[in-house]
């Protein structure tokens, strides 16, 4: 199969998946960049990000229409996450640079993602007062900040932008409405992605490391066209699934993913 087929593919499938939960899905587009597409160094991250800013926007828009969170907690992660993001950036370009340890980091989050949603599946789906009452109480700005800084810093490292990470946390943590807090994720996700591309664009430009930071423009814009359709597919599947059936197909494939990388580390 054509690689950019192979891209388009695995964009498409991912975004189905994971944006119903919060997820632009690009985690899981490492392993595919890595073992796959042959995309390697600084640059995965990179384009990760670049497949969030194409593919993102679509989902946004259209679970938007259908439950907002507060114009504060948009205000505090997007503050947060932008110098944050950028700090992760800088940590892939140079600590992580070796790929071993890029791999451990890797599969150690996507682990912890994997059991965390396992988890979530195995509990009763809140009911609709449940989810009702949350809707209205808004979060501490200090607590919701510290909880994206150091997710915006593994964002920037993995290129996931953070949203995978935000989203589980906001509601397995902080009680957050699901689907608020799916939506904050990936706006999250979005305005993290546009300051890491542009921190890694900018390292390329001044010849930062001697390794590439660009993002494979090639191999980006077809995960990101599979991605848009993805999105589509996956904002409609976010009423129609159960939250459980999701989060347990989620975890199970984070799972699988990050022991197979932590057995070849």
């Amino acid at each position: 199969m054509p690689e950019i087929l192979m891209a388009a593919l695995a964009g498409a499938v991912v975004t189905t998946l994971g944006t119903p939960a919060g997820m632009s899905g690009a985690v899981f587009l490492l392993p595919v960049q890595i073992s796959l597409l042959g995309v390697a160094g600084p640059a995965v991250s990179a384009t990760n990000l670049l497949f969030n800013i194409i593919a993102t926007p679509v989902a946004v828009i259209r679970m938007a229409r259908r439950a907002l969170p507060g114009s504060r907690e948009l205000a505090v992660v997007i503050t947060t996450g932008i110098p944050a993001v950028a700090l992760g950036v800088l940590a892939r370009v140079t600590v992580l640079a070796d790929p071993a340890r890029f791999r451990v980091v890797f599969a150690l989050v996507l682990l912890g993602l994997g059991l965390r949603s396992a988890l979530r599946a195995r509990r009763p789906s809140p009911t609709a007062a449940t989810t009702a009452s949350g809707e209205n109480r808004p979060l501490r700005r200090r607590t919701l900040a510290a909880l994206t800084a150091p997710i915006a810093v593994l964002g920037g490292v993995l290129g996931i932008g953070g949203g995978s990470l935000l989203a589980p946390t906001l509601v397995g943590l902080l009680r957050y409405p699901a689907r608020a807090a799916a939506l904050l994720a990936l706006a999250t996700t979005l305005t993290t992605s546009v300051a890491g591309l542009a921190c890694y664009t900018l390292l390329e430009a001044t010849q930062f490391t001697t390794t590439s930071t660009a993002p494979n423009w090639r191999i980006g814009l077809a995960l990101a066209a599979g991605g848009l359709v993805g999105s589509l597919a996956g904002t409609s599947l976010q009423y129609r699934l159960s939250e459980r059936l999701l989060s347990a197909l989620v975890g199970t494939a984070a799972i699988a993913t990050a022991l197979a990388y932590l057995l070849r580390t």
